[in-house]
């Protein structure tokens, strides 16, 4: 016995080469003869259970076990019947038709207690638990995910689902769909399908199928296409079925889902015409009709031909809509008798018995039929668990829709989009600078999800034709202005095809159109000319977020149409993009974080706002170049009128040095065109006479110039409390162009005179040979002001306008707001009772920013959060966005490294102090943090090594200057906030893994 075990085979192996390998061949031998032992074990224990289970059964309940019924749990009628069948007849099971996961948990303990055999619960869960259910995901269609190319992420989809089953204690469900969806000319019908590609819709449906097993959920397929069976004659008046010519393409679905261990089928309930009503066929008073044969003899041929082991179920109402004449229990006679197992939806129980048992009488053999088949679906019942001993399991809605089970389904909704076309390449869009945009939802009212994430890439005006009617001309005409236009068609425009065949073939035409059909892919053929085209599958919110992050390049995308449309559009079609790394949109678990725990970061605004902090404010988190947290809290100002919305403008103070200056600086040193290791004066002659003439550019940018931290000069304008005619006037003209503020302008010389000033103020004092330490000020960057506008020969705010804020896409970044936006878009900072004598909205806040116009080195930038991180994303992607390389990666690094031993400050920059409560960040900020606050109540800060950029704005200035917002540590607390949801997630996800290896 010794040798014969040394010499078997084990799976071709060869162990000789390793030391000891006989040994290693006998155990290994002796392991598998011995897992085959209690896996032949297992067996005898299961028939030993279905045997004696069988054993007790009578008559009626032996029938009866081939029986399952449906319930709606919110009818107490509906409820009352199943306990009467289960209790007089010994169904074999149920499938809920309706209701939510709590009734369904209570009935299911209900019918199980009053049950002799355990039941078998059947619940439709093609789509999810919200194919059937309130409460719960609904997750996409079959012929969405027929578009999704990611393979892997079809299984996990069937354990999601076969988890939420299971913990309803449903052991069955109806899925998946094997047809091809060319059987089909309902489109609902098409919706249930993977497609029209036999290997894809085989590869979707195993990889479902083995998702719904991996759950210990028994998959029913459906369905045994029947349409291809017809009558090739009679023995003993029974139907010889053939197959025709095209088995082969429709059925390789089925033999790969065979082979891949099949346990069930549900035969097709479909019912064509496949040979003329005059052939005779069976007896000429037959109750079938002759179209009805290819249907009630699938079964038959499933098991004698295809060799099908598993179970046969049959769905009785499309069993009875095809006899010629209708007995009760005739429908069921005929379906058990064509070699069905299972019995869906009987219309009358106890004629069902009572025609069995007759026929049964008449033909003694039948009763082997009956029980080989109560057996096979006892022995389902064992492996559904049946065996065991059920006890209610209380279900939380909580543990049904998981923030895995959303982030699932939103990975699928990602992956299944499709560009059908794309003719002139211009998905994703890259140049968004010198282009003007417009969207046009058919279908829904201007302001939808589809048009609000599209103006969060770039200035998009909206327009709609919401419902049929409306008159399309007069918007046709606008849109011709555009240089590229956004057409949403969605599934509620119903009828729109009718209503507006001009409009549609009018937008398939325009060249620069891309049309978003977020219908089903049959309507694709309205718009097969588009030169962008793409598919959306799907009309609700979530699927509305995702085709702008597409079209921008946030989201890359693969998917291939799973059918064909028509003779331009065929199947697979479909373009791989990748993405443009510009800022997606994602639930903060998606990108590592604990979205439980970032709602901490509401009450810690809450708090600000109630104790006067600030008004209002914005908060932004971006992880992984995702945008998981973008909220706005509180007012304009504390008389609670206008609430702050995520498009409200805010004056950023101090951040124009780091998002304005700062990043033209590095433009011109990543240019060559200055050396921050130079001296300042080499640039600026007219500094060589000054004391400033051996400042050097790195000293300026870290604060170590010796400056003085600010000079007040707008004093100097003034005679005692009034403005001096020479550098005011209220009138704007050509001798005073430079808005102050309402009512007030500086003059042409104003701005001469603020240099000089700035160039004639003092130094700091030092100790002679030594080094300035770090001082704080505002004059540097007033200086860096003047070099960049010298070096560039243009406007500093006209420069990043066109270099930085348009081509990245942030729309509302930029100086002199009011020349752009309406006034009640941005946030009001203080009343200015000293100098400018008004409140302050649209004007900077800082005076002499405003004594120059409003555009200064070191002030006078305004923004809202998003657009402020999306620069914040192009320096933490190391001068990279959206397809276009801002700065060379190490003109990154050096800017935003620290520069000195004894200082913290990087190039412009401010970073943390590491173990000091003094840092101006969180504790939890890693050493390659940069960043830098703003007077006004703001912030940014960018955190490489964590993946992360933070922005707060808010108008703690309003109505006058305090310092809660400082005392009160609100920024930084909010930025501990978010560090902790990271390490949360880190903590929740080991518990998780933890409690589902379990």
């Amino acid at each position: 016995m010794y040798k014969r075990l040394t010499k078997m085979p084990l799976f071709g192996l060869n162990y000789k080469k390793a030391n000891g390998s006989a040994d290693k061949k006998v155990w290994i031998t002796l392991l598998l003869l011995f897992l085959g032992y209690f896996g032949l074990f297992g067996q005898v224990d299961k028939d030993r259970w279905v045997d004696s289970v069988y054993s007790q059964l009578s008559f009626e309940a032996k029938i009866g076990q081939l029986i399952m019924m449906p319930v709606d749990v919110t009818s107490e009628n509906s409820v009352d019947r199943i306990l009467n069948l289960v209790r007089d007849y010994n169904i074999g099971g149920i499938v809920f038709t309706g209701g939510g996961p709590q009734r369904i948990v209570a009935h299911n303990t209900l019918f199980q207690q009053h049950a002799q055999v355990p039941l078998l619960i059947g619940l439709n869960a093609e789509e999810g638990l919200g194919s059937t259910l309130d409460s719960t995901l609904l997750f996409p269609s079959s012929l969405m995910l027929g578009a999704i190319q990611d393979d892997s992420i079809l299984y996990y989809l069937g354990m999601e689902i076969g988890r939420q089953l299971a913990a309803l204690g449903v052991h069955i469900t109806f899925a998946p769909t094997a047809d091809l969806s060319t059987a089909f000319q309902s489109e609902d019908l098409v919706n249930h399908t993977f497609g029209d590609n036999p290997q894809r819709v085989a590869r979707a449906a195993t990889l479902y199928m083995k998702g719904f097993q991996q759950a210990g959920i028994i998959p029913v397929v459906k369905h045994y296409p029947h349409y291809n069976l017809s009558v090739s004659g009679y023995v003993k008046g029974q139907p010889v079925m053939r197959l025709s010519q095209n088995d082969d393409h429709s059925l390789l679905p089925l033999k790969e889902l065979f082979k891949e261990g099949c346990p069930a089928i549900l035969s097709s309930s479909r019912h064509d015409p496949i040979f003329p009503d005059n052939r005779k066929v069976l007896k000429r008073k037959s109750k079938v009709l002759p179209q009805a044969l290819p249907t009630l003899y699938t079964a038959d041929y499933l098991k004698q031909t295809l060799k099908f082991q598993g179970v046969v179920f049959s769905y009785v109402p499309d069993v009875k809509s095809i006899l010629r004449k209708n007995q009760p229990g005739d429908s069921e006679m005929y379906a058990l008798l064509a070699g069905n197992d299972v019995l869906l939806f009987p219309e009358n129980v106890q004629a069902t018995v009572r025609k069995l048992r007759k026929q049964i009488k008449k033909d003694p053999r039948l009763e082997a039929q009956l029980t080989t088949r109560v057996k096979k679906v006892l022995r389902l019942k064992y492996d559904a668990g049946l065996n065991r001993h059920y006890a209610e399991s209380p279900v939380n809605i909580d543990q049904l829709n998981t923030l895995e089970a959303t982030i699932l389904k939103r990975e699928l909704y990602k992956k299944a989009v499709t560009i059908v076309n794309n003719n002139h390449e211009l998905l994703p869009l890259k140049t968004l600078d010198n282009k003007t945009f417009a969207s046009l939802s058919i279908g829904q009212p201007e302001e939808n999800e589809f048009s609000s994430f599209l103006s969060k890439y770039a200035p998009v005006d909206h327009y709609a034709l919401p419902y049929p009617g409306k008159d399309y001309t007069e918007v046709l005409n606008q849109l011709k202005g555009y240089d590229v236009i956004f057409a949403g068609v969605f599934l509620t425009a119903g009828g729109m095809e009718d209503t507006y065949p001009h409009l549609l073939d009018s937008l398939g035409r325009m060249g620069n159109v891309v049309v978003c059909n977020f219908g089903p892919p049959s309507k694709l053929s309205l718009f097969d000319k588009a030169p962008q085209l793409v598919q959306a599958y799907v009309d609700d919110p979530l699927m509305r977020q995702i085709v702008p992050q597409i079209i921008f390049g946030g989201l890359s995308v693969s998917g291939k149409l799973p059918l064909k449309i028509n003779e331009s559009i065929n199947g697979s079609s479909g373009f791989s993009l990748p993405s443009l790394n510009r800022l997606s949109f994602a639930l903060p678990e998606e990108a590592g974080m604990s979205s439980e725990s970032l709602e901490k970061i509401a009450r810690i605004a809450r708090e600000a706002i109630d104790g006067k902090s600030t008004p209002g404010c914005q908060v932004l988190v971006i992880k992984k170049g995702k945008v998981v947290y973008e909220r706005s809290f509180g007012w304009y100002t504390y008389n609670n009128q206008v609430p702050v919305t995520d498009e409200t403008i805010y004056d950023l103070a101090s951040l124009t040095k780091v998002l304005a200056t700062l990043q033209t600086v590095m433009f011109l040193h990543d240019r060559d065109i200055i050396d921050v290791y130079r001296k300042v004066s080499y640039y600026l002659p007219e500094l060589k006479r000054t004391n400033k003439r051996d400042i050097v550019l790195k000293d300026i940018l870290t604060h170590q110039a010796g400056l003085v931290p600010f000079i007040p000069l707008w004093p100097q304008t003034m005679n005692g409390k009034k403005f001096s005619p020479l550098f005011y006037s209220t009138s704007l003209s050509e001798k005073f162009p430079f808005h102050v503020s309402p009512g007030l302008y500086g003059s042409q010389t104003l701005k001469d005179s603020l240099w000089k000033w700035t160039f004639d103020s003092r130094l700091l004092e030092k100790p002679a040979r030594t080094p300035h330490t770090l001082r704080y000020s505002d004059i540097g960057f007033w200086i860096l002001h003047r070099l960049a506008e010298y070096k560039l020969n243009q406007p500093m705010d006209e420069f990043l306008q066109q270099n930085l804020y348009e081509p990245i896409g942030a729309r509302t970044t930029g100086y002199l707001p009011l020349k752009r936006f309406d006034a009640g878009q941005i946030a009001p900072t203080e009343i200015d009772t000293i100098f400018r004598k008004s409140l302050l909205i649209g004007t900077v806040h800082d005076e002499r920013a405003a004594m120059l116009g409003g555009v200064a080195g070191h002030a006078g930038l305004f923004s809202n959060a998003l657009d402020i991180g999306k620069i914040g994303q192009m320096l933490l992607q190391k001068g990279s966005y959206g397809g276009y390389q801002y700065f060379k990666p190490e003109t990154v690094e050096l800017f935003t490294a620290k520069q000195f031993d004894n200082s913290r400050r990087g190039l412009g920059w401010d970073k943390p102090i590491q173990s000091d409560w003094a840092t101006p960040t969180s504790l939890f900020s890693s050493p390659k943090t940069f960043g830098h606050t703003g007077f006004t109540g703001t912030c940014i800060w960018i955190d490489p090594e964590f993946d992360l950029v933070y922005v707060f704005l808010s108008n703690r200035v309003h109505p006058e200057r305090n310092g809660k917002l400082i005392s009160t540590n609100i920024r930084s607390r909010i930025q501990d906030v978010i560090y902790q949801s990271i390490f949360d997630h880190c903590q929740n996800q080991t518990e998780y893994l933890w409690s589902r290896s379990k």
